[in-house]
């Protein structure tokens, strides 16, 4: 059974990627909503039977935003398996040594690359990670209390 802090390093991680697909959904609506907006291009014919097309964006500018948010997306995707597989999974298992490392990593990671809040939450989650590791420790097995 996982201690308090280990508990809370699982929950901070799930938050962290519960976040992580809620921006990844509203990218994909973005990306979606862009398509629809630079797609559509009213014309008005006029009255000697020419009709002209007002178009709002160049092809190649919905070309260059859809490769960014798409590129944006992708790397959405790896955080998510990253994360639940290397720091959830193993907080699961009850691993919890093994998830100190990528929770710090991935931490900094998302923090320099844009994941602003779920990279704060998983250095959080390192933090008490290195709670649960010096309680470990630094307490006999079955003791309760804190550690000296």
């Amino acid at each position: 059974m996982l201690d308090s802090d280990a508990s809370t390093a699982k929950t901070l991680t799930l938050v962290a990627i519960i976040l992580q697909v809620v921006f990844f959904v509203i990218g994909i609506f973005e990306v979606i909503a862009l398509v629809v907006l630079f797609s559509f291009r009213p014309s008005v014919t006029t009255s000697t039977g020419t009709t002209v097309t007002s178009q709002v964006a160049p092809i190649s500018g919905l070309a260059i935003i859809s490769l960014v948010f798409s590129f944006a997306l992708l790397i959405g995707i790896v955080w998510i398996i990253l994360d639940y597989l290397l720091i959830y999974k193993k907080l699961k298992t009850e691993r919890v040594k093994e998830a100190e490392t990528p929770a710090i990593v991935l931490g900094i990671i998302q923090l320099i690359f844009g994941g602003l809040i779920p990279g704060i939450l998983l250095i959080i989650a390192y933090v008490k990670i290195r709670d649960s590791e010096n309680r470990r420790r630094y307490m006999p097995e079955g003791q309760q209390g804190t550690p000296p």
